[in-house]
Order: C-alpha cells, then sequence, then structure tokens
C-alpha cells in the first residue's frame, strides 16, 4: 500500500496526552453512472456491518483491506465479522471521529490486525476509550494521517477524495468527521461519519464533486444529516444506515429518509436488513442483505 506521511502536529498531541454473515438473500443490480476513474481489475467488497447503535463498514479488493470505524465501545460483534469475512490484517485503519460508537474496539483492533496506516481528524476526547486509542496508536507502527478537504488518496486500487474536514478543525466531533468519496472504477461511495448541516454545508460551499452512487447516511440517520441541499449534491442511488433497533436516539429519523428517498434512492438499514453488503466490479454493483 502506498506510504502516506501523517502530519507531525498529531503525533505530537498524542505525545502530550499520554505523559500526564447468514445467507444473503436480497440483491438490487445497479449500473453506476459517475465519471472513469483507475482501472480496476476484480470485485471490491463494501460490507455495511451490523454492529449494533454505531458504525462500522469493512472495505476488500484484491490489492487492499480498509476498515472504516470499529463500532461501539461496549460491544464486540465487530469481531465475529471480520472472522466470517477471514481478514487477517489491514492495510488501512479510517477513524471518522473519536466518539465511542465509532471508535470503540478502535485499540484491540490496532493491536490484533496491525494496520499500516490509520487516518483520524485530530480532536481528542478525555474518554477512557480514546486513551486506550491512543496508547495502541503509539505502540504500534502505524504511519498516522489527518486528511483534509482537498487531499485524494491511492490506497491500491481504491481512490479516496477527502471533503471533510478542513485544515482548521471546529472542534465539533460530529462536524469534524472525516468524510469522502472513496471509487473503485466508476462505482463510488460517500462517507460522512457524524456530520451534520454545518459540514454537509461545509462540503457543498468546496464546489468539491459530491455524486455518489451510494451513500452512508450521517450520524446513523438521525435528522439532524443528510439535508435537501446536500441530497441534491450527491444524488445517490442507494442510502445506507447503521442503528440498533429501538434505539433511544429515534435513529433512523423519518424527516431524513424522506429527504434521502425524495432524490430516488432505494434505502437499507442494519435494523432491517442486517449487514448490508455492496458488490462491484467498478462499472456496476448489486446490493446484498443478510436478512
Amino acid at each position: 500500500m502506498k506510504q502516506i506521511v501523517g502530519r507531525l502536529l498529531f503525533m505530537t498531541s498524542i505525545l502530550i496526552i499520554m505523559s500526564g454473515c447468514s445467507e444473503l438473500e436480497e440483491m438490487l443490480h445497479v449500473e453506476a453512472a459517475n465519471g472513469a476513474q483507475k482501472q480496476v481489475e476484480g470485485e471490491a467488497v463494501v460490507s455495511y456491518l451490523d454492529v449494533g447503535q454505531g458504525d462500522s463498514t469493512l472495505v476488500q479488493t484484491e490489492e487492499a483491506t480498509v476498515l472504516i470505524d470499529t463500532g461501539r465501545h461496549d460491544q464486540q460483534v465487530i469481531f465475529d465479522h471480520l472472522e466470517e469475512l477471514e481478514v487477517d490484517s489491514l492495510d488501512l485503519l479510517i477513524f471518522t471521529h473519536p466518539h465511542a460508537d465509532h471508535i470503540g474496539n478502535g485499540d484491540e483492533i490496532i493491536e490484533q490486525y496491525q494496520p499500516d496506516e490509520v487516518w483520524i481528524d485530530g480532536n481528542e476526547t478525555t474518554s477512557q476509550v480514546f486513551e486506550r486509542l491512543l496508547d495502541a496508536l503509539l505502540a504500534s507502527d502505524a504511519d498516522v494521517t489527518e486528511p483534509i478537504a482537498g487531499e485524494s488518496y491511492q490506497v491500491g486500487t481504491l481512490q479516496f477524495d477527502i471533503l471533510n474536514p478542513n485544515e482548521e478543525l471546529t472542534g465539533d466531533l460530529n462536524n469534524d468527521s472525516i468524510s469522502f468519496i472513496m471509487h473503485y472504477g466508476d462505482t463510488s461511495f460517500l462517507f460522512t461519519g457524524d456530520a451534520e448541516r454545518p459540514s454537509e454545508q461545509a462540503m457543498v460551499n468546496t464546489g468539491l464533486p459530491l455524486s455518489a452512487d451510494i451513500y452512508q447516511m450521517g450520524h446513523h440517520g438521525s435528522n439532524t444529516s443528510s439535508h435537501d441541499f446536500f441530497m441534491e449534491a450527491v444524488q445517490p442511488k442507494v442510502a445506507i444506515y447503521s442503528a440498533s433497533e429501538n434505539n433511544s436516539y429515534g435513529h433512523p429519523g423519518a424527516d431524513a429518509l424522506s429527504r434521502v428517498e425524495a432524490v430516488g434512492a432505494e434505502v437499507f438499514g442494519t435494523i432491517e436488513d442486517g449487514t448490508v453488503t455492496i458488490r462491484t466490479d467498478g462499472t456496476s454493483f448489486e446490493v446484498e442483505t443478510e436478512r
């Protein structure tokens, strides 16, 4: 995997802190319609894992394995998923932001799967979950990077175009979520972590291309995300949310679902569908659901 040199500011801040599936049934075949990217061979499999009220997505290609977020701090179901999907190492581990339902299990994932690189937004919290993550990062050999809007990275045949955050962090953990479009050939995937209206507006204001075939609904499908102006820019064919049944947050929100459906997206969610898997050859894609 291409080596990425992380900014020294992040590791300096770490040192300061440390010193003081069952059978898949339903399938939807869709033609991807974005601009041409790098030529690809073989299949990419993107699994939106059912980790309850948290987030974790696994990306597998012939050349790279990428994990985006690591689920809740109080549930370890992610390890069952990774074992079932035959993961033994990670080329890239992305933490969209340091809330415990996104970085939970992060320390154990780093220790067990030894990622070559880790992306993190640079914000800090005082939670024990976050401090355990920092301990694991310091003990690892992973390169640590803080990607910012406007940058692009190549990870094997995957291209990552960064949309958020800007170089100047706001300090709002949700709105500083690392957000990006991941391209595999002509098929594109948008991830925005828990980004809410302010960062959705900031992404639109950058003028960067936002259209994507598959969109993971921001903030677990909350009404605070997936606003109409943002959906008009993204125009997804498929939208996927990650949430647990009868959660106390009311995820997914009815307004957010309506806004996504209004642009013609087919909606899938871990509550009804379990793990949702996208398979693509870079030209077309299929949606498979666990239930």
